[in-house]
């Protein structure tokens, strides 16, 4: 090939290249005003402790344009907000739950602990160890590897509706009951696709940016989900478990595990003399006769004290959903925190009296 030539080729790719950048900056901008997709950037983190977890030292940005921002402040050990060391003088109380107790949807200032510490003058201090995507398993772990180092005279544990079953991601179970009612620890041997595609980019990156803010790759990814996701999560939801297998979709046997982990935490905090707060949206518990049993089994018992958020409020009726779509929005956080103030200082008055 000669220099003319050469010259020639390069133009056209050049002209080519720019008109496919052209496009699909239009593209942006048109879907950004007529379709908005909300992104979060930089998206969860994976490691095989935990599964989805939140990155450390991240201010994580939850938007969709024109209707809402809002901002996740994360610290060195991956929790919201202001790091605060078990050192740390004074009593404590843990919060535990998934992605609307980390507070997905409100600001910093908004989420039920921080909430909580300002109408107690945090004494107590509530500790938020929720995640977004997280169930029971994940969070028996993280109690018993950061948060039984507070030493905590109480922790609050929400349950969520997706808790027992995760179509796409399945149950990650880091944390299980024994046949002798202890608890065993392990680790998730494989790493999904989602997880391999977070290590591949940096999440400071442009390319993780791009592919997590663009407006075009949300439509698209909208897309997969609608057509392709279904027909995967059909097939998976009605696989043979084996006893040890780690990562679980099968309903039955997600909530067999729950309700049997859930005693064994419960049993657990009561030897290390911490009470039990167990919450839950309602009754129902989401059509889990087997959970459901087992809770006001165990609440009969004195392991834990039983409680329905929909004794005091009802989400998107007595009080709005975030604008984001997660269950608690601001309002929410707030009658939470005060509920959660009461049972405690309620709690404290009978064991004082």
């Amino acid at each position: 090939m000669n220099l003319k030539a050469y010259r020639l080729l390069l133009k056209k790719a050049c002209l080519l290249l720019g008109s496919l950048f052209l496009s699909f900056l239009l593209l942006e901008i048109i879907l950004k005003k007529i379709s908005p997709q909300q992104w979060i950037f930089p998206v969860s983190d994976w490691n095989s402790q935990y599964g989805v977890i939140a990155y450390p030292h991240k201010r994580i940005i939850n938007a969709k344009p024109g209707h809402f921002r809002f901002i996740y402040t994360t610290n060195e050990h991956r929790l919201r907000g202001k790091w605060v060391s078990p050192e740390t003088s004074g009593e404590k109380v843990l919060l535990l739950g998934d992605s609307n107790i980390f507070g997905f949807g409100v600001q910093d200032e908004e989420t039920i602990d921080s909430r909580f510490n300002v109408l107690t003058g945090s004494a107590p201090h509530m500790i938020n160890l929720g995640n977004g995507g997280w169930s029971l398993p994940q969070s028996v772990r993280r109690y018993l590897e950061l948060g039984r180092q507070y030493g905590p005279s109480a922790v609050f544990l929400h349950m969520a509706g997706n808790d027992l079953e995760d179509r796409v991601y399945g149950i990650c179970w880091v944390t299980h009951a024994k046949a002798d009612g202890s608890i065993a620890v392990r680790d998730i041997p494989v790493m999904p696709a989602s997880g391999r595609l977070r290590k591949i980019f940096p999440p400071d990156g442009i390319a993780y940016k791009t592919i997590m803010t663009s407006q075009v790759a949300l439509h698209l990814k909208g897309i997969l989900n609608l057509h392709i996701m279904p027909s995967l999560t059909h097939e998976i939801s009605n696989e043979i478990v084996h006893p040890d297998q780690v990562v679980v979709h099968h309903l039955r046997e997600n909530e067999t595990r729950y309700a049997a982990l859930l005693r064994a935490f419960a049993e657990q905090l009561q030897v290390d003399e911490v009470e039990f707060f167990f919450v839950v949206d309602e009754p129902s518990f989401y059509g889990s006769e087997i959970v459901r049993q087992e809770a006001e089994a165990l609440a009969r018992e004195h392991l834990l004290k039983l409680h329905f958020i929909h004794d005091w409020f009802v989400p998107g009726q007595d009080h709005p959903k975030s604008l984001q779509g997660h269950y608690f929005g601001a309002e929410a956080c707030e009658t939470l925190a005060i509920k959660f103030k009461e049972l405690f200082l309620h709690n404290r008055l009978k064991i004082i009296q």
